[in-house]
């Protein structure tokens, strides 16, 4: 399936499985890990499929923040979610493929990869960045559930000494380099059933591959299962069986490239008065000032822009991280497309005031705002730095 048949196919599964009500949400963006995981333990929230309404604490201003849930506060919190499951919560761990789940009895006693599953169909059907950094082997796992029919090899495997000890193993191109290889697998070889006792240049591969199907795969069977359990929630796992190509929406992409400047453009559609009114050219212009700071945020020119313009150290660190996609989650809440789409289409805005120039992202309705007056149309810096500015505090220019 190409993107738009994967969109289509959520959209009409979506349409089928969300119920007509609301579940309202409270999520702290400095805690949004611990937040999230009080509220999808809840059994009354794990049994709802209802749409979430999302309202995050402002650890600022000591209060709720006055930003009503139209889907711009619920893709921004997907996407903090996405990171947190796979940085904050624990219960994942890197491997060059991508990432798998660790074992973790407490958080297998707790169910918390159950949860985890719930938060990624709930991602995944409401409108959500995907979560997509999984390793392939947990993938064809979930989606074949048959462990006897996954390709599994060292790379799959979390730990570093480990994978490197199979991998001597897998190039020893001597009997006596294999011989020492093996020894370095001393110390948990004998406790798994099943490999050979003797490692020859014959059965070298069987020990590998048997040796990472445990160490990936069996011995954390139990937490996979309780994931995959998870996902069946708003029938996620269902679909993804009857659509393997849906895979994507877990799996972490072989090549994983950040959003390109002409693609965030060509997503955010300006909205341009008619043709023939007076403000139309500088409309134009300040789309035209807008694309060129998205080429500069791109190609890391956007310093130079700034001339001799003395930034604070904040601003200096920030300009380091900036990049398109940043742009992207300013204005609609999410850094990246959803695989359901966006809805409505993003666009750009122009508001002629002279007294206002910091743009403003309205994330519910996916518009990015852009104040157009003699200050943001100068031969500058201004437009450049108002926008700098306004991405940098994108809770406070973010709104409903």
């Amino acid at each position: 399936m190409d993107g738009e048949e994967i969109a289509g196919l959520l959209q009409a599964h979506s349409e089928r499985v969300i119920t007509s009500g609301k579940r309202q949400i409270y999520i702290s963006r400095a805690n949004v890990w611990t937040t999230a995981l009080r509220q999808f333990k809840r059994p009354w929230f794990a049994e709802n499929c209802d749409m979430l309404y999302v309202t995050f604490a402002s650890d600022e201003q000591g209060g709720e923040e006055d930003a009503a849930d139209l889907g711009g506060p619920r893709r921004e919190f997907f996407r903090l979610l996405v990171k947190a499951i796979f940085q904050d919560s624990g219960a994942f761990e890197g491997t060059p493929t991508g990432c798998t789940p660790r074992l973790n009895i407490l958080h297998l006693q707790n169910g918390e990869y159950r949860t985890i599953g719930r938060m990624m169909s709930t991602i995944i059907v409401q409108g959500g960045e995907p979560p997509a950094f999984l390793s392939p082997h947990v993938v064809d796992y979930i989606v074949s559930g048959d462990i006897l029919q996954v390709d599994v090899t060292p790379d799959n495997i979390g730990d570093p000494e480990l994978r490197q000890n199979l991998v001597k193993v897998q190039h020893a191109t001597t009997q006596e380099d294999l011989e020492d290889a093996v020894s370095c697998c001393d110390s948990w070889r004998f406790q798994v059933e099943g490999l050979p006792l003797v490692v020859t240049m014959t059965n070298r591969d069987v020990f590998v591959k048997n040796a990472a199907l445990y160490h990936a795969l069996l011995h954390r069977q139990s937490c996979l299962d309780q994931l995959a359990n998870g996902l069946s929630y708003y029938g996620v796992l269902s679909l993804l069986r009857e659509n393997p190509s849906l895979r994507v929406l877990l799996e972490l992409p072989e090549e994983d490239k950040d959003l390109t400047a002409d693609f965030v453009a060509g997503v955010l559609k300006p909205s341009y008065s008619v043709l023939g009114s007076n403000r139309r050219p500088r409309e134009e212009l300040t789309v035209v000032k807008f694309w060129e700071f998205l080429q500069c945020v791109e190609n890391k020119e956007l310093r130079g822009t700034f001339g001799d313009r003395t930034l604070t150290e904040d601003e200096e660190a920030f300009l380091k991280t900036l990049s398109p996609s940043h742009i992207l989650a300013f204005a609609t809440g999410s850094s990246k497309v959803p695989a359901i789409g966006f809805h409505p289409s993003p666009k750009l805005t122009f508001v002629h005031d002279e007294h206002k120039h910091l743009p403003v992202a309205h994330t519910c309705v996916n518009e990015l705002q852009l104040f157009v007056n003699a200050a943001t149309a100068a031969d500058d810096d201004e437009f450049n730095y108002y926008l700098l500015v306004a991405l940098m505090n994108g809770s406070v220019f973010s709104t409903i």
